[in-house]
């Protein structure tokens, strides 16, 4: 499958592609998908290692315009680099998986799988918010805000209280989604303007300069956007260094 034909073909645009270098085509579900957020703050925070080995972003999420520009202001994302599609064709072209579906609303889909139903790994991931993990990276610097909503009641060294150690510290994750919840819920009309494809998962390509494939992860779960979640980005660095 020639990923970048078909994905031109498509969104019909010109200029997605870069002449030169490496693409690295990450397919979002919802704008207002948790993994979206998750997945994106840690893409925001990697832009020197996409700039050390030539990699060009490329974005695309399940929404509108509108939600496009929330997503791309509240994660810090180049939102030239973010196309918004109005549905889940592209996907359904691709075989991604679709999430749990069923005849009931898909919000109810959404939290089913919340409890691991059609969503392996989910609880264990679920998990890994609260308790940390020794083998990723701390989310909050020492001074940083902790806002919830409108509000800014703690800094990121009240987290120092579980653990000093600069890896991932217990509820320092739980408390980055509740962040993001608190965002999405806030904003429901704009992130979700058609609840259908909630439940979508996504998918990540890595394409050489010859649109040669060196990398591809296709999500089966809801908080499982990489096959190492302690360090989603890692493969970068493994397949180029």
């Amino acid at each position: 499958m020639n990923y970048k034909i078909l994905i031109k073909e498509f969104l019909g645009k010109e200029k997605i592609f870069l002449e030169k270098g490496k693409s690295l085509i990450v397919l979002l579900g919802s704008f207002a998908d948790f993994d979206s957020f998750e997945y994106c703050q840690q893409l925001s925070t990697q832009s020197k290692t996409l700039a050390k080995h030539s990699i060009n972003l490329i974005l695309i999420g399940i929404g509108s315009e509108k939600s496009k520009e929330s997503f791309c202001k509240f994660n810090k994302i180049d939102i030239k680099k973010v196309f918004a599609v109005k549905n889940a064709d592209l996907h359904k072209k691709l075989n991604l998986n679709s999430g749990f579906v069923s005849p009931m609303p898909a919000i109810i889909n959404l939290l089913i799988m919340c409890t691991g139903i059609n969503s392996r790994g989910t609880i264990k991931e679920v998990l890994r918010g609260y308790f940390g993990d020794e083998d990723a990276e701390s989310l909050f610097a020492f001074d940083e805000d902790i806002n919830l909503g409108p509000f800014s009641f703690f800094k990121g060294n009240m987290f120092n209280i579980f653990s000093k150690k600069q890896n991932l510290r217990p509820f320092e994750l739980a408390t980055r989604r509740l962040m993001n919840m608190i965002e999405i819920l806030s904003n429901w009309n704009i992130y979700v303007p058609n609840s259908a494809f909630l439940t979508q998962r996504g998918a990540t390509i890595l394409l050489n300069e010859n649109d040669e494939v060196l990398y591809e992860f296709f999500s089966e779960s809801l908080l499982g956007y990489s096959n190492k979640m302690s360090a989603p980005l890692s493969f970068i660095d493994d397949i180029l260094n």
